[in-house]
């Protein structure tokens, strides 16, 4: 049997063992549940009333959009109709890009998921590779682009970027990418970053007649041809023993079906990207690399004596040449006629260059480097007072003292910069004997350990390190002292107490910050406050009074617009009725048990499934049970209300997915849960 190359791609295990739920595991789920419950959840916002009002305005006003700058960290409000007119500027590019008649989606994904079902059938991949790369409910990709405010402060053009994150080709993209990654990794002149170009330049012995060059290759993404992108991908193939012939022709087949199917959407019209690839995609810096580096064969023939140094990193090119400015021009106009696709905007100066994030410059028979400042760089640390776990904040400061410990060659530099950075910190509200603190204990380690890579320690999967992971938030440490409590309960259940440790592991992964509450990469030109209600309406659930559902339940014609629940009143936002799809509906038993449940049809359809099971007295359902057990299995006076509209995303996505996270919302906050109420289980699948 052949032999393929296999990745560690699969999906997130959703397996929820409901059978191994022990008393002790119980135990603990309640008792922790309980106690948090009563937790007061009276901690001061680190927003004003009157930041928040301000950020409530500045999301829904539809004259601006506010994007991160391209580069500098800073943030850029334009307004909406120059947003409008650069990104357009940039799609009315009909080399780049052509306009579609529909949405591509459903042909595209009949595309990708015959490519990944052949790639199963023939074994190229195996089960666990097919299952996670083969999306079902896929998200259209969407275009935006970032202000390069470095290039014009003024009237900024735009970087286009293609926002895919669970798009059809997301996942065929990443696999793609972890195949290419170790060929980009082994390529002449490749740089990883900034630290293995600072080892290059530790290297060189200084002369006068040295010119230090930096070139960077003009919008590269988008220039590189499709037909002599796959070339460049099949030529750098060809020199792997350990891909089989097969899978490198499904490599090719994966590559050319995510170029020729690169489709997005702008302002609701579809656009299909035909020349090069869009930055956003996961194997876009590999492809890029690549092309690149057949570009440079032979680059340095017949120039070996004036050519010192060369390297770049994806787009950016690093040179040291010998010998005067003319030689230089001529070498560098020479590159620019090698392909049309690839030409360069080339800088040189013979004692001073800035390049990625460093300043490299030269003393005696020295280069030396120290952090680059760009004019456009802002103070975007993040605040002190930043809804974050306080220990992550702390490591901050430190982690960017050490970077400027490794990027500057000299003492005296880091000084400089070391002050500059306790400024910004202080500003962002740090505390300055700490800072200094900090800024006098990496002054004192020894740069040579800066300048070398971590080793990468592969571990085993230990369970006795799997952490309990929940979203951070102000009553941290009240979640800890909780969780801490009730573990010597979890660590009684007989198989648990085999590999859980005495103290529980605990991570918090971050919230939502200011930048995702008032920036969106989907773009629409007039978001209108209340699509859904836009005649300003009474909202809540009015039932009919005269459909079955109503009739054999004896629910006459109501308006219910709150209902109470376990905070006080649920307010209905939606306008719903007995015929509404896509919703959350509560039950209401006549003995005033509840109910919570979740439908994609119409309301008034999944009614009277329930009426004709209660009316059979099944026992496979709580709800029928409960009526036959306690009601003689008579449905009426079983009150029924929508209170929830469920909507997908405009983008597409899991719908069942959705709906049953919304619905399990609504089981807490109905508490409705057994015996409470008449949901049986929390289905926590749904969140996995």
């Amino acid at each position: 049997m052949q032999y393929y190359k296999h990745t560690d791609l699969k999906e997130k295990s959703k397996f929820f063992p409901r059978s191994m739920i022990s008393a002790e595991i119980s135990t603990f789920d309640k008792m922790v549940t309980r106690e948090m419950e009563k937790m007061k959840i009276g901690k001061k916002s680190n927003l004003s009333k009157k930041e928040r009002e301000a950020l409530d305005e500045l999301r829904e006003d539809d004259s601006i959009i506010i994007k991160p700058a391209d580069k500098g960290g800073g943030i850029v409000i334009l307004s909406t109709e120059r947003y409008e007119e650069e990104s357009l500027k940039i799609l009315n590019d009909t080399e780049t890009y052509i306009k579609l008649r529909k949405d591509p989606t459903e042909d595209t994904v009949t595309k990708f998921h015959q490519y990944l079902d052949e790639g199963e059938i023939t074994g190229i991949l195996n089960d666990k590779e097919h299952k996670y790369l083969k999306i079902l409910h896929p998200q259209r990709p969407t275009f935006y682009h970032l202000p390069k405010v470095h290039k014009n402060p003024e009237n900024p053009p735009g970087r286009p970027i293609i926002s895919g994150i669970d798009s059809i080709s997301s996942r065929v993209s990443e696999y793609i990418d972890k195949l290419l990654q170790p060929i980009v990794l082994k390529t002449k002149y490749h740089l990883k970053d900034t630290l293995s170009a600072i080892q290059e330049l530790e290297k060189i012995s200084w002369q006068e007649d040295y010119i230090l060059v930096t070139c960077d290759v003009k919008a590269l993404y988008s220039n590189i041809p499709h037909k002599e992108g796959m070339e460049s991908i099949k030529k750098h193939l060809e020199g792997e023993v350990d891909i089989p012939p097969e899978q490198k022709d499904f490599i090719l087949q994966g590559i050319k079906l995510i170029l020729e199917n690169n489709y997005f959407s702008f302002n609701k019209e579809f656009y299909l990207q035909k020349k090069g690839t869009a930055m956003g995609t996961r194997f876009a810096p590999s492809f890029a690399n690549l092309y690149m580096s057949t570009w440079e064969e032979n680059i340095t023939e017949n120039k070996e004596e004036n050519i010192i140094l060369y390297q770049r990193y994806i787009d950016d090119i690093l040179m040291i040449w010998k010998g005067g400015e003319e030689e230089l021009v001529t070498f560098l106009n020479q590159l620019n006629t090698k392909d049309p696709n690839i030409q360069l905007e080339s800088t040189w100066d013979r004692s001073t260059i800035d390049y990625l994030d460093l300043t490299i410059f030269s003393e005696g028979n020295k280069l030396y480097t120290k952090t680059y400042f760009k004019k456009v760089d802002t103070n975007s640390y993040i605040h002190r007072d930043s809804c974050h776990l306080r220990r992550w904040l702390e490591g901050i400061p430190k982690s960017q003292f050490i970077r400027i410990k490794r990027n500057c060659s000299k003492e005296s530099d880091f000084n400089i910069q070391a002050d500059r950075l306790k400024t910004q910190f202080s500003e962002k509200g740090y505390d300055e004997r700490s800072l200094e603190s900090t800024k006098n204990e990496i002054a004192l380690m020894d740069r040579n350990e800066c300048l070398k890579y971590k080793n990468k320690i592969t571990k085993s999967l230990d369970y006795t390190t799997m952490p309990i992971i929940f979203s951070y938030s102000q009553q941290d440490r009240e979640f800890r002292k909780i969780i801490k409590k009730f573990w010597p309960i979890l660590c009684e259940d007989p198989i648990l107490q085999e590999i859980l440790p005495p103290e529980p592991r605990i991570i918090c992964r971050g919230v939502k910050n200011l930048k995702s509450k008032i920036t969106n990469s989907e773009y629409t030109a007039k978001r209108t406050q209340n699509l859904n209600n836009p005649f300003k309406q009474n909202t809540g659930f009015f039932g009919c009074g005269n459909c079955i559902s109503c009739r054999s339940t004896g629910n006459s014609k109501r308006h219910i617009s709150t209902v109470d629940n376990r905070r006080g009143k649920w307010k209905i936002k939606d306008i719903l009725t007995c015929f509404t799809p896509n919703v959350i509906y509560l039950l209401i038993c006549p003995c005033g048990l509840k109910y919570i449940g979740r439908t994609t049809r119409a309301l008034g359809i999944r009614i009277r499934e329930h009426v004709r099971n209660i009316e059979k007295g099944m026992e496979t359902h709580s709800v029928p049970a409960h009526f036959k057990k306690s009601h003689n299995c008579n449905p009426r006076n079983l009150q029924f209300m929508a209170i929830k509209k469920i909507r997908n995303n405009k983008r597409g996505g899991d719908m069942a997915r959705k709906i049953g996270q919304e619905e399990m919302k609504c089981v807490y906050e109905f508490d409705t849960l057994h015996p409470a109420g008449l949901n049986m289980e929390f289905e926590l699948c749904h969140f996995l």
